[in-house]
């Protein structure tokens, strides 16, 4: 509004909206009183809710693949993280893949110092994880830097064709512009193969062969670009009906006798693989699930099938 300024800090909330919206209209709103020791008692009743990840999101794919060929390698790698809707990195839902996450750009530059320590002993796979949005926004500089003064890392982009984190705002790569106007995109790998850096890209929902290209592109010396593709599951959805039905075989699901510690619901952790307790078995919820399929790829018992959708 005109000559009133917002709140130099913290989060637009309901209050500031409907404070903004009386003085707009004219409507007298009064804010109904609600006692500390209410507002106490039924936060006690909301059961707690982890961070997670949209069901079929590829990045849960591609911390898998990540975690798997740091482990593989067996060199215990350090993960720079960045912002964005990956930065769930750092948590339970991704795996607790990263080591460090500060600000938009911070990765690559963390990757990029720890990338020429090797004159000091320093022998761990340095790996920055970026998205899309931000590899034009603030990942650039970096890798520029790095290409310049000979760093030795790996770039992982994690390119899901949207700014999702904040609203599936176009960007650079998407071939639209703010205004909706269809424009010639940047491809994410001729600006990476401009700076001269060498750049290979993989389907994370294919964790086998994006683990081992991960595991193999940071044992070669120098800066280097792994693109990581596969639409997010929310544009996805908007664009085109869903293609796969995803189930559970109940008679090869072995329940609490797998032995995997109920991986589809503990560990992988898809809003779409659900535990029914009545049957002891795993179980998919159509409502939510987006037909990736990851979860078939990894069941221990091969319990989880893919069907394609006439």
């Amino acid at each position: 509004m005109a000559g009133e300024r917002g709140p130099g800090c913290g989060e637009m909330n309901t209050d500031i909206l409907i404070e903004a919206l009386t003085k707009i209209t004219g409507v007298r709103y009064t804010k109904p009183d609600c006692p500390a020791e209410l507002v106490e008692k039924l936060a006690a009743k909301i059961p707690p809710r982890d961070f997670a990840m949209c069901p079929g999101c590829p990045h849960r794919a591609s911390f898998w693949a990540i975690k798997t060929a740091m482990a593989v390698d067996d060199r215990d790698g350090i993960i720079a993280g960045d912002i964005g809707c990956y930065s769930l990195g750092a948590f339970t839902t991704g795996f607790e893949l990263f080591d460090t996450l500060h600000c938009m750009g911070a990765g690559p530059g963390i990757a990029c110092g720890l990338g020429s320590l090797a004159k000091f002993g320093f022998n761990k796979p340095a790996v920055a994880v970026v998205g899309d949005s931000t590899f034009y926004h603030a990942a650039i500089p970096g890798l520029i830097n790095a290409r310049y003064n000979g760093s030795d890392f790996l770039c992982v982009v994690l390119d899901n064709g949207a700014t999702a984190m904040t609203g599936h705002q176009p960007h650079p790569g998407t071939g639209f512009n703010a205004a909706g106007d269809a424009v010639e995109a940047l491809s994410i790998e001729e600006v990476v193969r401009g700076l001269g850096i060498a750049v290979e890209i993989s389907d994370p929902f294919n964790i086998d062969e994006t683990a081992g290209k991960i595991f193999e592109m940071t044992r070669v010396p120098g800066v280097k670009v792994l693109i990581l593709r596969q639409l997010c599951a929310l544009v996805a959805a908007r664009r085109e009906r869903k293609k796969r039905r995803v189930s559970v075989d109940p008679e090869r699901c072995r329940g609490e006798a797998c032995g995997c510690g109920r991986f589809c619901t503990s560990v992988w952790g898809c809003p779409g693989n659900i535990w029914d307790s009545v049957t002891g078995r795993a179980k998919i919820d159509e409502a939510v699930c987006a037909g990736c399929g990851v979860c078939a790829a990894l069941c221990p018992a091969g319990a989880i099938t893919v069907e394609e959708v006439v």
